[in-house]
């Protein structure tokens, strides 16, 4: 599970199954966000990896990663800083 933030639209969580959320505040934001998603994923093969998933959704204009599910401590993730 991960989720990314599109700055103005709204954040998408991706749980994992090959499913994926789109949460905005109006309902049009979110129309428009679920789209942009759709339209990201429609480049990645429908078997891919979820780090493919994840950098199709990274490569939408706006997009930062929020959080991503790993079995690592803090700081050990690949291209986290190790803040301690």
């Amino acid at each position: 599970m991960f989720s990314v933030a599109i700055k103005g639209y709204g954040i998408v969580i991706w749980d994992g199954d090959g499913e994926w959320r789109t949460f905005a505040i109006t309902d049009s934001k979110n129309a428009m966000l679920a789209a942009r998603v759709e339209s990201a994923l429609g480049v990645v093969p429908a078997l891919a990896a979820e780090g493919d998933i994840r950098e199709a959704l990274l490569s939408l204009s706006g997009a930062a990663l929020l959080s991503a599910d790993c079995e690592h401590g803090p700081g050990e993730c690949d291209g986290e800083a190790n803040l301690y």
